[in-house]
């Protein structure tokens, strides 16, 4: 079975009312029924975290990882700075093999509910990861501005500032199924020659 694996923190994962949730991988499996779909993704992770555990990642073998980390990178408790995360992400994405990932820029966060996340360090991680996407030569979202260019931004978080809603799910849907099947496109034309 292809299999398309969700790798990422919170975000990633699916958080609602303080609990863990399939919510994301579940839409993917709707949109990919011939793959199984596979949420690797753990609530407060940080690309630290993730360095420990990017060999099960590969171990499975996915035709497409879903990178999504930041959130917590951003976060000025146990800071991490740009420079390192570029490292830790660079060191995951090319363990992983840069023709199978699609890479998220971190999420808006509210830094008027949550001060840790400051915008400014979430402006700098999102170039980041812009560079490295481009760097690397891989699909990249920048679901930051995605959302903030959103009218009905509110909408798009749970009251903690953090977490995504219903609709900010659909956002987040509505960005990556045409990733996922460009990339799906791309691996597939890349056998065949």
């Amino acid at each position: 079975m292809k299999r398309i694996v969700l790798f990422g923190d919170s975000t990633m994962m699916g958080f609602r009312d303080g609990k863990a949730s399939d919510t994301l991988a579940k839409r993917i499996r709707k949109d990919f029924p011939g793959y199984e779909v596979i949420n690797m993704s753990i609530s407060d992770y940080k690309t630290n975290n993730a360095m420990t555990r990017v060999d099960r990642v590969v171990r499975l073998n996915p035709e497409i990882v879903i990178l999504g980390f930041g959130a917590n990178d951003i976060s000025t408790d146990d800071e991490i700075k740009p420079g390192k995360f570029a490292a830790n992400l660079t060191n995951i994405i090319t363990t992983i093999g840069s023709e199978r990932v699609i890479l998220l820029s971190p999420p808006y966060i509210d830094w008027i509910k949550d001060p840790t996340r400051p915008w400014t360090r979430q402006l700098q991680f999102e170039l980041v990861t812009e560079h490295i996407g481009k760097q690397l030569d891989i699909s990249y979202i920048d679901l930051l501005h995605d959302m903030n260019n959103c009218t009905n931004l509110k909408d798009l978080l749970q009251t903690d500032g953090l977490h995504f809603t219903k609709q900010g799910y659909n956002l987040l849907e509505d960005e990556l199924i045409p990733e996922i099947k460009a990339t799906l496109a791309k691996k597939s034309e890349l056998v065949s020659n």
